[in-house]
């Protein structure tokens, strides 16, 4: 049950950091609210980002003529699916992520930082993004910074601190040639994934010159699979190669049981997603 003291709605991000440092009590930002409800109890009040200007969907050019894709903190998954900006990375990659994710009526609400920060239901953004090389631009009471996903995740308490808020995502243009895909493991389609893969993967004369792959809900945060990206370096793209990653993955992943499933099932879903994952983007399995 909500039991608020205060609902400050700043009018940029710079203000909305000096809200949640110099209001006393336990804050947190909010913008789509999807994930209050499970700590409003722990809250004293909210800082709504929605008047803040962090949202929207961008394409930019970068230092050296290649682009770069900027999505905003408070962008919702419903205008990511919707906006043709969206096909720009591999295959669509992040568009076929936002298609998943639970209904359109979430999907206009949850945000794509929100879905980032929420990582632990298992979201679904964070492997797609990982795969893409995403980074963040994170304010803080120091000023702005970056810093790239995949360190946010792996040394978070590091990277990120109390009070600090992610303004945009920020993805590189891909070289061409790479194909994206991303499977989604659950109990029912709408249902929160149990473990989720994305996958990118370039081929030259039928050998991966590039693989990728990120998962979440195979224990810890999401994380890249960089060993089992160096494992496929330069091998022919043949379904007995994705099987012996599917066993890899099985084996490294330490997820944690729950009512909705035990640990050796959610091992073997793990290495199911990488798998096909992995197959879809080298062009094995067709899309449906």
């Amino acid at each position: 049950m909500l039991d608020l003291q205060a609902v400050l709605r700043p009018a940029s991000a710079a203000e909305a950091v000096q809200a949640l440092a110099g209001t006393q009590g336990r804050g947190l930002y909010v913008a789509g609210g999807t994930i209050v409800v499970p700590v409003a109890p722990k809250l004293d009040f909210l800082v709504d980002l929605t008047a803040a200007g962090l949202g929207g969907i961008r394409a930019e050019d970068a230092a050296g003529g290649s682009g770069v894709l900027v999505l905003g903190a408070t962008l919702t998954i419903g205008d990511l699916l919707r906006s043709p900006e969206a096909g720009r990375p591999p295959s669509g990659l992040l568009r076929q992520t936002a298609a998943g994710l639970a209904n359109h009526t979430v999907r206009n609400l949850a945000t794509v930082a929100g879905n980032l920060l929420a990582w632990s239901f298992p979201t679904d953004l964070p492997p797609a993004l990982l795969v893409l090389d995403a980074t963040l631009v994170v304010a803080g009471p120091a000023g702005r910074r970056t810093i790239t996903l995949e360190d946010f995740y792996a040394r978070r308490r590091d990277s990120f601190a109390s009070g600090d808020l992610v303004v945009e995502v920020r993805v590189p243009e891909t070289e061409p040639g790479l194909a994206g895909a991303f499977e989604k493991m659950g109990r029912k389609r709408l249902d929160v994934a149990l473990v989720n893969a994305a996958a990118a993967v370039r081929l030259e004369d039928g050998r991966i010159a590039d693989a990728r792959l990120a998962m979440n809900g195979v224990g810890g945060p999401p994380r890249r699979f960089r060993d089992v990206e160096g494992f496929l370096a330069g091998k022919p793209a043949e379904p007995d190669l994705f099987a012996e990653v599917a066993r890899m993955v099985s084996a490294s992943a330490e997820p944690r049981p729950s009512h909705r499933a035990g640990a050796d099932y959610l091992k073997k879903l793990a290495g199911i997603a990488a798998r096909r994952a992995l197959m879809r983007a080298a062009g094995l399995i067709k899309e449906q």
